[in-house]
């Protein structure tokens, strides 16, 4: 059956609540760290308090995914009730977090804080491919891009206007942390909410539902399948690791011992979600696997990037370090905050530039300029001293973070069978967390031993390695039978 069009404010009124997901990530990108610096972090420390977001997107995405896969309630729809459980915890964590008297407390915090906004976003992707016909994703991705500008763009300005304006200190923090925080808070709820008021979702066929309740036969409610398959994930994943290699010599060894673990009642109770992921993986659309060494390059830079520009700021402009001078920092941080607002304004104004370029030239050829882009970019950065000039190479950079929430998705969304929408959403955010832990694992050996923990160094490597990711893009074979979109602003239905 052909899904109907939607018309354009149909699509805004959809992603809404990515704004307020992503108003969280921006604080994350451009607070948490500072925030851990003022707590007393070591600069080697950084990257192994920056742990939560990527583990708990490689636990829970791919989770979360699986489930709304197999969920349906004509009340509440498949993927609206993650929305709002996610952005509810994700509000309450927020409030929370700037009453960190301590380091470990904010790590604490943050592990919560990215669980929920892992629970929330997931679906969203899922949701873009359940509602939209082919020739509306780009658009529909793209719009996401725009709100995740959007969003990062408000977290970094208030970050910036808080911190002029609302001077002093209470607790271990600064007030404007707080007042960050808390417009956060409100954020979360309630952009998700506007969505889920206006966003009916379409119900499955009565064949689709059949398949459903087939597939969910004898499984617990989903709460509890949630709970069982975080704590049995690594189990899953250490064992799909350790037959991998004999995997290769012993032809069907894998698919032999997933269906002995679904056929046992007990097992397939345990493992839940997680033997659907890795049977998934198994048969992943090879552009996957190509998309997956991109990320490797893509992710591990941005978060060298995002650890460290704030104290490549202080450096370069400010002349001091979070050790040297509180105050001075505390004026680089308020100046990061902006400039990270600034390349997402330019995020959100070039999102549906950039879906028109990628149905004219296609989404391989503008995601690699893109990435080529962004790349030089960071390689400049650490050498400017006029704060003003930060802005430049914060431009293309923008353009390429447009792209990278939402061109990617482009090259594989009909790759993929409808049915498995939101797993193999949450395995491609396994491709995005898995550099994301590399770098988090090893960043700080690299940055301590080779580059000195030299703030500016640290993101003059990333620009090299979105170099690298620019030349992976090259590798894909892209789908000519993909139908982009549209003009923005097709008819309702």
């Amino acid at each position: 059956m052909r899904k109907p069009t939607l018309s354009f404010s149909q699509i805004i009124n959809m992603n809404v609540g990515f704004f307020g997901i992503q108003y969280s990530f921006g604080l994350q990108q451009s607070a948490v760290n500072p925030i851990y610096d003022m707590l007393g972090a070591a600069p080697d420390e950084i990257p192994i308090l920056n742990l939560a977001g990527p583990m708990t997107g490689l636990l829970i995405q791919p989770i979360i995914g699986a489930l709304s896969d197999n969920t349906w309630s004509p009340k509440y729809g498949r993927r609206k009730p993650f929305f709002f459980i996610g952005a509810l915890f994700c509000s309450i964590t927020l409030f929370l977090y700037p009453f960190s008297s301590s380091l470990w407390m904010a790590a604490g915090l943050l592990w919560v804080l990215d669980a929920a906004n892992n629970t929330a976003m997931e679906p969203y992707r899922a949701l873009i491919a359940d509602k939209l016909p082919d020739e509306q994703y780009s658009t529909g991705f793209l719009t996401q891009s725009f709100f995740t500008g959007l969003g990062i763009t408000l977290a970094n300005v208030s970050l910036f206007v808080f911190q002029k304006y609302i001077p002093g200190t209470w607790g271990s923090l600064p007030y404007w942390v707080y007042a960050s925080f808390f417009l956060g808070t409100v954020c979360s709820i309630g952009s998700v909410m506007w969505s889920i008021s206006k966003t009916p979702e379409i119900p499955p066929s009565e064949e689709e539902l059949k398949a459903l309740k087939k597939r969910t036969e004898g499984m617990p409610h989903p709460a509890i399948q949630f709970f069982l398959s975080i704590l049995t994930s690594l189990i899953a994943y250490l064992v799909f690791l350790l037959v991998l290699i004999p995997a290769l010599f012993s032809r069907g060894l894998l698919h032999r011992l997933l269906e002995k673990t679904k056929s046992n009642p007990k097992t397939r109770i345990l493992f839940a979600q997680n033997i659907e992921i890795i049977e998934s993986i198994m048969v992943m659309p090879s552009v996957m696997w190509k998309l997956a060494l991109v990320y490797l390059f893509q992710w591990y830079a941005l978060f060298c990037y995002w650890q460290n520009a704030a104290k490549s700021v202080a450096q370069s402009v400010w002349n001091t370090s979070p050790s040297g001078d509180p105050k001075l920092y505390e004026e680089a941080v308020g100046w990061t905050g902006l400039v990270n607002g600034w390349y997402n304004v330019v995020t959100f104004l070039s999102a549906f530039y950039l879906a028109r370029m990628a149905t004219k030239f296609g989404p391989k050829k503008v995601h690699f300029i893109c990435l080529i882009i962004a790349g030089l970019g960071l390689m400049v950065f650490p050498q400017l001293t006029n704060k003003y000039a930060l802005f430049i190479p914060m431009a293309g950079f923008g353009i390429a973070w447009a792209s990278m929430m939402g061109v990617p998705y482009l090259l594989v969304v009909n790759e993929i069978p409808k049915e498995r929408y939101g797993v193999y959403m949450g395995i491609i955010n396994m491709m995005i967390v898995i550099p994301m832990i590399l770098q988090t694992l090893t960043f700080g050996f690299i940055s301590k031993n080779f580059l000195g923990n030299d703030p500016g160094l640290a993101i003059v490597f990333g620009g090299v390695l979105l170099i690298v990711a620019a030349a992976a893009v090259l590798l894909i074979k892209e789908n000519k039978n993909i139908v982009t979109d549209q003009p923005i602003g097709g008819s309702g239905h």
